[in-house]
């Protein structure tokens, strides 16, 4: 069983050893001078994270660990997931989780959560993808959505009744962070893919963009359509049913006082991400405000001994995940690479349907090797090129990346799923097999509807 199990991560791996060792030895012409070695360990990293042949953390480390050995970028660019805001948000959001639980503040939410719900799996999952759709339009920030709502899930499923691996535990957790981050895209400041192709088609086209016209191109299928695709696929992936619950009586006791005190730190929290437009200060920033005011209360709000509590393999999996993505970008071995393909690719002016699959499943693979923000930034810059190359205005044949950042292959592409998954502690292999079933289906299901979408509100031509 043990050797059937890890046929394919090595299988995997072996193809991909190779493939870097061709690389190291015979690199293409079209990589940037000096980047063959960059691009081989970026490669087997990429292969480790998505297989999980060994411990995502524990990969992070290997990838720190060759690339300061072999010298293939500066150490603040390998090491810049230490010092980003992502990294302070999952700590936060780590210390905001161990208080929900240590309090009990999450299984008192989760018991009203529960009352108010249909006594269905189906409904379940589908009122999770819904309010985290719902929060995507309260919260511009993906990761402190992440950070609100995945203890909140995780107390749902234990509530319901799903044990500590069943089906039904993976379905609500993963139902509340693709809910909340899936949708998003068709929501102009509730993510940063989206707020970088806005900038990007302000700085270099000119072109603003709206957000009531951003919904409207957006929202219908990659938004609703697609939401409900993620409820079908979730029920259907993760089979399960109600389990014993505890029933909430009608004079449920009220929240002691260290659960008000938790409750009140968080909703102050919400009320800081929800309004960041405004006064200025990130959602890491208040996430780590939120973290100080629990590790300051210890232990009435969080364990007495709160970091020999911490899980420290969350934070280097998300640091080894964005100094992969910062040496890609420092080396522009992503960038270099779509523009070696493009002139390859057979667009046709007139060919609606062909142009529309070339750049979304262009922009897709692009993702691969430059994560999510990257396709925004580097594909707006060639918006001429594709509008000669398809025929469309320029501003029409930007508005398709949509489908290509909002469509991620592998976790590691979005940081923001990589950080709900840990506080949620979904197992990565069936994160790795939900990501990647997922996007097949919406490219297969989602696409081609975006695409008809647009030709009926008038934004792509024949």
């Amino acid at each position: 069983m043990i050797r059937e199990r890890l046929n394919v991560p090595v299988a995997v791996m072996a193809i991909v050893v190779v493939a870097a060792g061709l690389i190291v030895f015979n690199p293409p012409g079209w990589l940037p001078e000096g980047t063959a070695l960059t691009t081989a360990i970026a490669l087997i990293t990429i292969g480790l994270y998505a297989t999980g042949f060994i411990a995502e953390a524990m990969t992070s480390l290997v990838f720190f660990l060759a690339a300061m050995l072999f010298a293939i970028a500066p150490a603040d660019v390998v090491f810049s997931g230490f010092s980003s805001s992502a990294f302070w948000i999952i700590f936060g959001g780590l210390i905001i989780g161990m208080s929900i639980r240590h309090t009990g503040l999450g299984q008192q939410i989760a018991d009203r959560l529960i009352a108010r719900l249909p006594g269905r799996y189906s409904a379940l999952i589908a009122g999770t993808v819904t309010v985290g759709l719902l929060f995507a339009f309260l919260m511009p920030g993906a990761m402190g959505r992440m950070v609100l709502l995945v203890p909140i899930a995780v107390a749902v499923a234990d509530r319901a009744g799903f044990g500590e691996a069943a089906n039904g535990r993976i379905a609500v957790v993963l139902a509340a962070i693709f809910g909340t981050h899936v949708g998003s895209f068709a929501i102009l400041p509730s993510n940063t893919p989206n707020v970088v192709w806005s900038g990007a088609m302000a700085s270099v086209h000119g072109l603003e963009v709206g957000y009531m016209e951003y919904l409207a191109w957006h929202f219908p299928v990659l938004g609703i359509l697609r939401s409900v695709l993620l409820v079908v696929v979730l029920v259907y992936a993760f089979p399960d049913r109600l389990g014993p619950r505890t029933e909430t009586p009608a004079g449920a006791p009220p929240l002691d006082r260290d659960q008000r005190l938790t409750a009140f730190v968080l909703l102050g929290a919400l009320a800081m991400w929800a309004s960041d437009a405004v006064h200025g200060v990130g959602p890491a920033w208040v996430a780590l405000a939120a973290a100080l005011v629990y590790l300051l209360n210890a232990p009435r709000l969080v364990p007495a001994r709160p970091f020999a509590a911490l899980d420290m393999g969350p934070l280097l999996l998300l640091a080894g995940i964005l100094g992969l993505g910062a040496v890609l970008a420092y080396t522009g071995i992503g960038e270099a690479a779509f523009k070696q393909l493009l002139p390859m690719l057979p667009f046709e002016p007139g060919e609606g349907a062909r142009n529309y699959a070339l750049v979304s499943l262009g922009g897709t693979a692009l993702a691969v090797l430059t994560a999510m923000p990257g396709v925004p930034a580097i594909g707006v810059p060639l918006g001429d090129t594709l509008a000669t190359a398809t025929g469309w205005p320029v501003e029409s044949v930007l508005i398709i990346l949509a489908a290509s950042y909002s469509t991620y292959l592998l976790p590691y592409q979005a940081p923001p799923i990589l950080i709900g998954a840990q506080l949620g502690q979904i197992p990565y292999r069936a994160l790795v097999r939900f990501t990647l079933g997922f996007a097949l289906l919406s490219i297969i299901l989602i696409f081609p509807l975006h695409y008809l979408w647009l030709r009926i509100i008038g934004v792509l031509a024949g």
